[in-house]
């Protein structure tokens, strides 16, 4: 149940610092020293209404999501209920209750600082925002308005909040926008925000390579705004501020405002001062120092006045998170909260969109896998017409060239989510087109519930292959962004195993099984993919030359794919054992640093094999050891090893 009372205002507290991103919560952390117990508070980016706390613990920084409830209390996944996030955050600093460690420490903002509401926008310029809407509405209750009813007035404020920033320009054409981005001068990043000539939805337009592009903000159904197949806001400012964090299909993300003429210089300063680049704030160092300058009466440089953002730091410098290490004397769950809990994983986005092309709001694995299995497999519907694909954003890229997320039109009138590889034409030797043909073909053939079906094959300019839609991205990616329990990683490599199974009694040999080509459809439901396009495009020669381990996939090659360059069931399962260890030790790389010959030497002269993750259960790892067994008779088929791998997950789900 919850406390009782009245909640305390978040922004009441110096260790809350508004809408920022848990990178940046992270950089704030690191540079305070990263102690024991060090935390702070912040907004989550989205949605609206819900928090994030940031603690410390063993040099990593933890995030947690509080979320409000529909009763409107708050609460951390499988936690207690409070009535706001300071009294969660009381209660932890007494309890752990699932928390890595007690949050002891406060990271405090410099009295300089105001929390981040928008960005350009502090916290306290959206307070001011918010009491002046109350104002005007009738009877209303003031306390109720900036306490309980808080996020609907938020919601209601922010919907004009973008006429008050530099980067709108009301109603203008796009050539008009073209002009204004040219005059202004091109650089990535820069924007313009426009109304269209319905005026009720609005375009943005990009600059990327020296041009302009436009983007559609459209009102969907529920009237939130996005862009196609993007996430979904509830007004501009909101959309504005996500695209400045998240490229989520546009070319790139957005940096600078293109300022609209007539704009009030001090009140453009200002925006910049507190928009610039995304970063909470100025060092905490230079802050201090910069107030032992005043003190001192020495003069200031003039970079800004405090509370400035962090102007200097190059954002794509910034390190991604690094994976934390829990302490084994406490419970997994809560989980630390993941960018794609909020603050969205990176290859969430693939999935947006996906309610719209079906019809209905297929977002579970075993939903999606209901539509893909019941697609026609025949081979006029496997040949597809270039006019039949929609190509739409970059999923990422590989050695079989860029992957794109699109549409296929079906004959049937069915509009299909897919994966499109397009392949390189480069990478295609002479020669080896008719065998690629020839492989996908027969690929076609292949079914299962935990592998990606090849939907169909487009011979256009280039080779594309079309192929099931797994969103969430590869399975070592993954790992280091989710901490999922070891029961859990157990569950997805056993239906690897199973997917292994179907393709071992087909008589089909993968050739390249790795983390990185397991594709997550959802936390429990994974899928095998890039299997047969290996041999297809006779890449397994270009691989054994390159000259660094990491370039080529020797780390997950048995002894005699290396040596005698044969490929069978039996070397998969040597590469399963490799891709087993990478899921339960969160997606590091196998051998670490080690090269191609000091690999071999370890491997094969010295007889060792690659160390149990610190996570794994024992009997998991001697799965492994089974799976590197150096005669490949010695090793087990997919059958066993499914069938271990089913015991051991039913076994350690038990004790989870």
């Amino acid at each position: 149940m919850a406390t009782g009372g009245v909640p305390a205002k978040a922004s009441s507290v110096m260790y809350f610092y508004g809408r920022i991103t848990r990178e940046e919560a992270e950089i704030i952390l690191k540079e305070r020293g990263c102690r024991e117990g060090l935390f702070l508070l912040r907004e989550s980016i989205n949605p609206l209404g819900n928090y994030a706390i940031s603690i410390c613990h063993n040099n990593e920084v933890y995030h947690y999501s509080i979320e409000k409830q529909i009763d409107g209390s708050f609460m951390i996944p499988q936690g207690q209920k409070f009535t706001g996030p300071i009294e969660l955050i009381s209660h932890h600093k007494n309890k752990l209750d699932g928390f890595v460690t007690k949050p002891t420490v406060e990271c405090d903002r410099l009295p300089c600082q105001t929390p981040v509401a928008f960005r350009g926008m502090t916290y306290m310029d959206l307070e001011n925002e918010l009491v002046k809407k109350a104002e005007t509405i009738k009877n209303a209750d003031m306390n109720k308005a900036l306490g309980s009813h808080r996020e609907h007035l938020v919601t209601m404020v922010s919907k004009q909040l973008h006429e008050k920033q530099p980067w709108y320009h009301g109603k203008i054409g796009r050539e008009e926008a073209e002009k204004r981005l040219q005059k202004s001068g091109h650089s990535n990043g820069k924007f313009i925000i426009r109304l269209r000539d319905d005026k009720k939805t609005f375009a943005l337009s990009l600059s990327h390579n020296n041009q302009t592009r436009h983007y559609i903000v459209e009102k969907q159904g529920d009237g939130k705004l996005a862009i196609q197949d993007g996430p979904k806001f509830e007004c501009v400012i909101m959309l504005v501020d996500h695209y400045h964090n998240k490229q989520d299909g546009l070319l790139c993300k957005l940096s600078t405002p293109c300022c609209c003429p007539g704009y009030d210089k001090k009140k453009y300063q200002k925006y910049l001062e507190n928009a610039s680049d995304n970063l909470a704030y100025l060092t905490y160092k230079d802050l201090k120092g910069r107030q032992a300058s005043q003190r001192n009466g020495t003069p200031v440089s003039p970079t800004g006045p405090p509370g400035r953002r962090l102007s200097s730091v190059n954002r794509a410098n910034i390190p991604l998170p690094s994976v934390p290490k829990p302490d084994p004397n406490e419970p997994v769950h809560p989980a630390p909260l993941p960018p794609g809990h909020h603050d969205r994983h990176p290859l969430e986005a693939a999935t947006n969109g996906f309610e719209n092309h079906m019809g209905g709001r297929p977002r579970n694995g075993d939903a999606m896998e209901e539509i893909y299995s019941q697609l026609p497999r025949t081979k006029d519907a496997f040949e597809l017409k270039e006019k039949q694909i929609e190509i739409e954003d970059e999923l990422g890229s590989g050695q079989f060239g860029s992957v794109r997320k699109g549409v296929v039109n079906m004959r049937d009138g069915k509009r299909v989510p897919v994966a499109i590889k397009m392949l390189k034409n480069q990478d295609i030797q002479p020669g080896c087109e008719p065998e690629i043909l020839k492989e996908a073909r027969l690929m076609r053939e292949l079914s299962h519930k935990y592998i990606v079906r090849m939907i169909g094959l487009c011979k256009a300019k280039s080779i594309m292959l079309v192929l099931e839609l797994a969103a969430l991205g590869p399975l070592n990616s993954y790992l280091k962004y989710q901490r999922l329990p070891q029961w859990n990683i157990v569950e997805l490599m056993m239906q690897v195993s199973k997917g292994m199974q179907y393709l071992e009694s087909k008589k089909f040999v993968h050739r390249d099984l790795a983390a990185r080509n397991v594709l997550m459809v959802s936390e429990h439901f994974a899928k095998i993919s890039d299997f047969g396009m290996s041999k297809a495009l006779q890449m397994d020669s270009n691989y054994y030359e390159a000259s660094q381990a990491g370039k080529w996939p020797l780390k997950w090659y048995a002894p005699e794919c290396v040596y005698y360059w044969k490929f069978d069931s039996k070397s998969d399962v040597w590469s399963y054992g490799i891709t087993l260890w990478e899921a339960t030790s969160y997606g590091q790389r196998p051998y670490g640093k080690m090269k191609a010959q000091e690999i071999l030497q370890f491997v094969v002269e010295e007889n060792q094999r690659l160390p149990k993750p610190e996570m794994c259960d024992e009997d998991v790892y001697q799965v492994m050891l089974l799976c590197w067994m150096y005669e490949k008779e010695d090793r087990p088929n997919f059958s066993e090893i499914s069938n271990k791998m089913e015991v051991l997950y039913q076994k350690l789900r038990s004790l989870s």
